[in-house]
């Protein structure tokens, strides 16, 4: 199974709630315009940090995976060449 999938599942999943989210309160408002557009921009806000967050741990988790991907090569490659490893 692709690394990936949780975090795509995630962000997808995320988007279509935030997407649902807002069409159910523009259906259900009981307010003045001048209000939910308040709202509705604070939710959008914070589903904007939310996705942020989400990058940035995507961004982290890419990075852990391509250093364990560097140290793997490295030592199929000192392998190979006949070096002793280290643990």
């Amino acid at each position: 199974m692709n690394d990936r999938t949780p975090d795509l599942t995630s962000f997808v999943s995320f988007v279509a709630g935030g997407v649902t989210g807002i069409a159910i309160a523009l259906l259900l408002a009981r307010e003045s315009g001048d209000a939910a557009r308040k709202r509705i921009g604070r939710s959008l806000r914070d589903a904007a940090d939310s996705a942020r967050d989400l990058a940035d741990r995507v961004v982290d988790r890419g990075e852990q995976i391509g250093d364990e991907v560097a140290r793997r090569v490295d030592a199929a490659g000192a392998a190979l060449a006949g070096e002793p490893t280290s643990a």
